[in-house]
């Protein structure tokens, strides 16, 4: 019985893997890469981070080196690859010089990492304040929220850009090859989805 195989398949992924500084909630998160098999959910074992094993295959390792995706992070080779999603608060907002607005609530959207449906995500609540002209005079964060990378921040009206500075581990996403091989495939489409 080998520790890894060749297809990206759950019953391939290592056995053994260096997961085991990661934590968890489950006794066997800590050695068996398999229960992380393309995870890409934060909090669905340690909160405030996704982390997943994949079998990244040659060509999608020199896709993600090219595209430099920040929300897929960027294997050092192909073969079996740990990918870590950290997650953090928004730390400041601020709105471009000159805007105009009400006095309102900002909603944000997005933020939610590669899948777009993360646990533990919490939304971050800021309000604007405006002068009798309507020029935005302050943009007040009272809670930062939880998110994997940088929201969209939209207020209810006038023309504010806002700039939004993150905290944590937010935006940061770690790749680790744990068994490198280029000959590792997708056994069902021939493509992965990593």
């Amino acid at each position: 019985m080998s520790l890894w195989g060749f297809y990206d398949n759950a019953n391939n992924a290592p056995k053994q893997s260096a997961t085991a500084g990661y934590g968890g909630n489950t006794p066997q998160v800590t050695s068996n890469a398999q229960v992380y098999f393309s995870n890409t959910r934060s909090g669905a074992f340690i909160t405030g981070s996704a982390i997943g094993v994949f079998g990244v295959d040659a060509q999608e390792q020199i896709n993600a080196v090219a595209s430099a995706n920040t929300l897929l992070g960027v294997p050092q080779h192909a073969g079996w690859v740990i990918r870590k999603t950290g997650m953090g608060p928004i730390t400041a907002i601020s709105a471009n010089a000159g805007s105009v607005g009400a006095n309102s609530l900002i909603t944000f959207s997005q933020g939610l990492g590669r899948d777009g449906s993360q646990f533990g995500v919490s939304n971050a609540v800021a309000s604007i304040s405006v002068n009798t002209a309507g020029y935005i005079t302050a943009v007040t964060l009272t809670s930062g929220g939880l998110y994997a990378n940088t929201p969209i921040a939209t207020a209810n009206s006038g023309n504010a850009s806002f700039t939004i500075t993150m905290g944590g581990r937010a935006n940061r996403v770690t790749t680790e090859t744990i068994v490198a091989m280029g000959t590792i495939q997708d056994r069902d489409s021939g493509s992965n989805v990593y």
